[in-house]
């Protein structure tokens, strides 16, 4: 995988930090270029230590207030990243934001969790805020295409990785979710609103005749980009544990939509997956029955 670091676009960068290790991993690999990183922390999410970056905690009401702090830090040029969970609308009343602006809120909320987030981009790109998604400030995390580690695509597994990889993308096109396991042609579980990790700790508990096992392996898991999303917001995510929770639930390996899904830790991330056996394959549309041909 490429470990180059991005050519400096921006002085300064601003990072709406939620859960999870994104938000870190794009502020290290932007500092590694020499831009100068300012953090939003939203409260209850953003549990990092931030030593090191400047930071500020906000409570997600504060969406105006977070302008203010990124203006006054000299901050043109945004990112969101991490994970924040939904909140109740029926109570949820951003602060110090336009009428319109909280309707469009609550309108695009019941429309889906994409619309909800394009929604909340928009409200800092009419205050003047240019808004940058992971892709374009570390895309040496994004997956390639192509087979990632020493595991290849085992014959019986190809039906299975064309399929979870079709129903994650139809899935992702309804707003659903982002990922898929299959297992000898039949879909077990699609991911929706309880994120990747339950889904595969609920794939874990299902009963051998249906799934593989740690000894035997079988299925597959994908992880695609909701086709209508904005690729500057709420691209999917895998990491180590992601790997660790497919090999528990005894699936044969991974299929990620290439280009489209971030890699946290590339490298333990391919370690992982070399000392469980299991195979990680970027893919894109057509790239399924292309590896085949190639065979």
């Amino acid at each position: 995988m490429n470990s180059d670091v991005l050519i400096p676009k921006w002085s300064r960068l601003g990072i709406v930090a939620g859960g999870g290790a994104l938000p870190m991993v794009l502020a290290k690999a932007a500092k590694q270029s020499d831009v100068e990183v300012h953090i939003a922390r939203i409260k209850g999410f953003a549990d990092q230590n931030w030593d090191g970056f400047p930071s500020k905690a906000f409570e997600r009401e504060d969406i105006a207030a977070i302008g203010d702090y990124f203006r006054a830090c000299g901050v043109q040029t945004i990112s969101f990243a991490g994970q924040v969970q939904r909140p109740d609308f029926t109570h949820f009343s951003p602060r110090k934001i336009t009428k319109s602006a909280k309707d469009d809120l609550s309108h695009a909320a019941r429309q889906g969790d994409d619309s909800l987030l394009r929604s909340v981009m928009a409200i800092f790109e009419k205050a003047g805020f240019v808004v940058v998604g992971a892709g374009e400030i570390a895309p040496q995390f994004l997956a390639p295409q192509g087979i990632i580690g020493t595991h290849d695509i085992a014959d019986a597994m190809r039906s299975d990785c064309r399929h979870a990889f079709n129903i994650a993308q139809k899935m992702g096109s309804l707003d659903i979710g982002q990922g898929a396991v299959v297992c000898d042609g039949i879909v077990l579980a699609v991911e929706a609103q309880e994120g990747t990790a339950s889904m595969l700790e609920r794939c874990a508990t299902l009963p051998e005749a249906i799934i593989g096992t740690p000894g035997q392996r079988r299925g597959v898991f994908a992880k695609c980009a909701k086709p209508m999303q904005d690729k500057r917001i709420d691209l999917p995510v895998i990491g180590v544990s992601t790997v660790e929770s497919v090999a528990k639930a005894g699936l044969a390996g991974l299929v990620l939509e290439a280009g489209a899904v971030i890699i946290l830790e590339p490298e333990a991330v391919r370690a992982a997956a070399d000392r469980l056996d299991l195979f990680i394959y970027g893919a894109t549309t057509g790239s399924e029955r292309e590896h085949d041909q190639e065979q």
